[in-house]
C-alpha cells in the first residue's frame, strides 16, 4: 500500500521590527494568520480556531504590571453576494502581539510547537532590514534561516541597490559609482589582485571604493 500525506491547514506567522532603527531594544509585531479550513470541522470553527490563536501567542503575556499588548481579530474578505451586493466574509482568525524586543528561538519555538500540536502546518517569517543608512528596503526571510540571502539582495544585510561587488578572485568587496559615457568607457581591475571588475568598452564610467580587502592572488 503506498502511503498518502494528509494535508493540513496552515498557519503563518510573521516577525517585524517597529520604529526608529536607533531605538535599543525595538519592539517587535509578532502576527499570526490562521486561515479557516475545510479539511476538519474544528479548522473551520471560529471559537476553536481563535482558541488555538490565543495558545499560540500565550508566551508573549505582559510581565507583571505591564499592559497586554495582544490583540485578536477576524479576517475578512469582500465577497459578491446576491443581487451583486457586496459584503464581508470571515475567513480566518489573526492574532498579534507587541513584544518589548526580538523573540529569542525559545518563544518561537513554543509558538510554533503550539500550533503543531493543534495539526497546523507552520511557517514562520521574519522581516530582514536593509542595514545600509537610510535606505527602507526589506524582504521577508523563513525565520529558520538566518543565513537565507534575499532575492536580488548583494548579501543578507545588504539590498541589490547599492551596488556592492565582489571581486571573483580574491573576494575584496567594492561599492561601485557611475556616470553615462559619451563613449567606450574603459575596463576597471581589482585594486588588490589586478582582475578585472567591468569589461573595457562599457557605457559607464565607473569610480569603485575598497570596502574590504581580500586576499591578494598569485
Amino acid at each position: 500500500m503506498i502511503a498518502t500525506t494528509v494535508s493540513k491547514p496552515i498557519a503563518t506567522a510573521t516577525i517585524e521590527p517597529m520604529g526608529s532603527r536607533t531605538t535599543q531594544p525595538r519592539s517587535h509585531l509578532i502576527k499570526l494568520v490562521l486561515s479557516f479550513s475545510p479539511l476538519a470541522p474544528r479548522f473551520a470553527e471560529k471559537g476553536h480556531v481563535a482558541g488555538v490563536a490565543r495558545k499560540a501567542l500565550a508566551g508573549f503575556s505582559p510581565a507583571s504590571g505591564e499592559p497586554d499588548r495582544r490583540a485578536f481579530g477576524d479576517v475578512s474578505v469582500a465577497s459578491r453576494g446576491k443581487a451583486g451586493v457586496i459584503g464581508s466574509v470571515v475567513v480566518g482568525v489573526e492574532g498579534t502581539a507587541i513584544w518589548r524586543e526580538r523573540p529569542d528561538d525559545a518563544a518561537v519555538e513554543q509558538l510554533q510547537t503550539a500550533l503543531v500540536e493543534e495539526g497546523y502546518r507552520v511557517v514562520v517569517r521574519a522581516k530582514r532590514e536593509c542595514a545600509e543608512g537610510g535606505c527602507l528596503s526589506a524582504a521577508m526571510v523563513e525565520w529558520d534561516r538566518p543565513s537565507t540571502v534575499p532575492s536580488g539582495w548583494y548579501s543578507g544585510l545588504i539590498c541589490g541597490g547599492h551596488n556592492y561587488r565582489t571581486c571573483a578572485a580574491c573576494k575584496s568587496v567594492f561599492v561601485f559609482t557611475s556616470v553615462n559615457s559619451p563613449g567606450q568607457a574603459p575596463s576597471v581591475a581589482c585594486e588588490v589582485c589586478g582582475a578585472v571588475l567591468v569589461e573595457w568598452g562599457g557605457s559607464k564610467l565607473w569610480d569603485v571604493e575598497l570596502i574590504t580587502r581580500g586576499e591578494a592572488v598569485g
